[in-house]
């Protein structure tokens, strides 16, 4: 009987195809588990790069925040850069007591100007009404209170002195002209005291009740009602006297009649203060992509979209 050795014995030459097809296997497996790891690491890289490039736009953006935050305060005065860096430290800012800060070491600060400058402007001088008693010393001088601020070390005689130089100084025309408080009664009073320098005596002169608004933001409105009832070179010079106030009087609505004495004006004004100043805060947000901008921005729209639908459908 025949034995066919080529079905069931390999020769060396098959022995060597399958080994080399065995390499060529595990060799493409090792390339696509080098590729897959190759890829991988380049995947990562790409989102690492973005991710220290955002996180860097981030800090880049807080520290010019927090730049423009120290700038305001040494522009303000309130604070004094100790070590002379050109920066507050957070040291610096905890210690901060704007009663203890001289003058002279915040020259270029808006306190400074305002403390001094402003102060002795003959141009507010001119306009300003006459001093307090307390100004003065016993021989009549006017006293120096910035210097009595300087040369201060308890801090509530600072606080005294600071206050009297406002009063007594030019700096006192500014609140005459917007007070920061509403005080109705003493409105009141200024408009009596004008009538009064002109030479006539109010007939009826009361706040008026509602609500108007200004346009100015930071400043709100005290409505007044006004009767003038007197000959016609007299209304004209309370009217005078009115304009040529330190303090606004808005006057909204006149009627004038005339009359057998002359004329009868009554009027509807409104007179302003300096209302609660909130900080400004700005928010800015900031975009790792240009499309995260993108779609926050169709976001955007969206939600508006569905909040006016809402509102159709309710008023429906």
């Amino acid at each position: 009987m025949a034995i066919d050795n080529n079905t069931n014995n390999k020769g060396p030459a098959e022995g060597k195809r399958e080994k080399i097809s065995k390499a060529q296997q595990y060799t493409m497996l090792e390339v696509l588990g080098a590729s897959l790891v190759l890829g991988t690491c380049i995947v990562m890289s790409i989102f690492m790069i973005k991710y220290i490039k955002f996180n860097a736009t981030i800090i880049g953006e807080k520290n010019e925040a927090i730049t423009e935050y120290d700038q305001s305060i040494r522009n303000v005065g309130v604070c004094v850069d100790t070590d002379n860096n050109g920066r507050l430290s957070a040291e610096e800012l905890e210690n901060c007591n704007p009663n203890e800060v001289s003058l002279s070491k915040v020259t270029n600060s808006l306190r400074y100007k305002v403390l001094t400058q402003m102060a002795q402007n003959g141009d507010l001088e001119s306009v300003a009404r006459m001093r307090n008693a307390n100004c003065y010393d016993n021989t009549g001088a006017r006293i120096d209170f910035n210097k009595l601020y300087e040369e201060s070390t308890d801090e509530t005689e600072k606080q005294q002195y600071l206050q009297s130089s406002k009063i007594c100084s030019a700096l006192r025309v500014i609140p005459d002209a917007l007070p920061s408080l509403k005080n109705t009664e003493a409105l009141m009073a200024s408009l009596n005291q004008i009538f009064i320098l002109t030479g006539w005596e109010p007939e009826r002169l009361s706040p008026r009740d509602d609500n108007t608004k200004s346009d100015i933001k930071g400043v709100d409105v005290i409505p007044v009602t006004l009767r003038i009832e007197a000959s016609d070179d007299m209304v004209l010079a309370v009217l005078d006297s009115i304009e040529h106030s330190i303090r606004e009087f808005d006057i909204v609505t006149a009627t004038v009649e005339w009359t057998s004495g002359g004329l009868s004006l009554q009027a509807a004004a409104n007179a302003y203060y300096l209302g609660t100043q909130d900080p400004i805060e700005m928010t800015e947000t900031l975009y790792a992509s240009r499309k995260a901008r993108v779609n926050e921005r169709n976001n955007s729209k969206l939600d508006s979209a569905n909040s006016a639908k809402d509102e159709l459908l309710e008023d429906n």
